[in-house]
């Protein structure tokens, strides 16, 4: 009985993970046009991340797998695509990306359950490069609160902030199975969560484009998580930190050459 059970639960959860991608595509499409509608889109969003999470948390359970890291993960995806979206300036550009979240959220829900190291690094990639690219494209566009606000606050404080916090959850989330104490992956987690902030902040007053600033943060990001969790599963040699090291460089290289370095207005 629980084997057909624990079939009869994956079945429908293909179908819920369907479900699930297309309406988070129905929501943003809906709720912003012509243009984003903020007072119903971001409460529209919230329902539908709580509603996801509720679910994924009854659907682990049932598997007897739940993990609250793992739960999170989609509302991760759904934020940071959610900051994609907003810097789309075609509607037909943000009509493909719309389609390509739908297959994505789809298979992010869909394995859900699947603890497997290459679907872990590439969502937690995705969900990263999401975070990293909109809150440089934020900083770029909306620079200043305002002089309306106490000691004229810039809203760079917030950024730098929110690019902490984007770094600490992703990270978090990707190291809840290494074998090591909670302690470790939390400290593990804001440190690179720290060095991220520090280096957004640092690009800020540069003269990058927002792409360039993103894809440099994004693979600082991937090199820090990457090569720290070679570290605690105790398998970092030099060869790794070398190919790594040129990777990066190398990606890096290529976005500088091959992007403006600052918005042309």
């Amino acid at each position: 009985m629980d084997a057909d059970r624990l079939m009869l639960t994956q079945k429908y959860h293909k179908i819920v993970s369907l479900a699930v991608g297309i309406l988070f595509v129905v929501i943003l499409q809906e709720l912003s046009l012509p243009k984003p509608i903020f007072r119903f889109l971001v409460p529209a969003l919230a329902l539908f991340s709580l509603a996801v999470f509720v679910y994924n948390r009854l659907y682990l359970k049932s598997l007897k797998k739940y993990n609250f890291w793992i739960a999170f993960r989609p509302f991760l995806l759904s934020l940071s695509g959610f900051g994609i979206f907003l810097i789309i300036p075609s509607l037909f550009l943000r009509g493909i990306f719309l389609i390509a979240s739908a297959a994505i959220f789809a298979l992010v829900e869909y394995f859900l359950d699947s603890f497997a190291e290459n679907i872990l690094i590439n969502e937690t990639l995705l969900i990263a490069f999401g975070f990293f690219i909109s809150l440089s494209a934020f900083t770029q566009y909306f620079p200043n609160i305002g002089s309306s606000l106490p000691l004229h606050l810039s809203l760079q404080i917030a950024y730098t902030a929110a690019a902490f916090l984007a770094a600490f959850l992703t990270t978090r989330a990707f190291y809840e199975f290494t074998p090591q104490p909670d302690a470790i992956k939390n400290a593990s987690a804001i440190a690179i969560g720290l060095f991220c902030s520090e280096f957004f902040w640092g690009l800020s007053f540069l003269p990058f484009h927002y792409s360039v600033a993103g894809l440099l943060l994004f693979n600082l990001f991937y090199f820090s998580l990457i090569l720290n969790y070679y570290h605690m599963f105790q398998a970092l040699n030099f060869k790794k930190i070398q190919f790594h090291l040129a990777l990066i460089v190398l990606c890096s290289g290529i976005a500088l050459l091959a992007t403006p370095w600052k918005i042309i207005g």
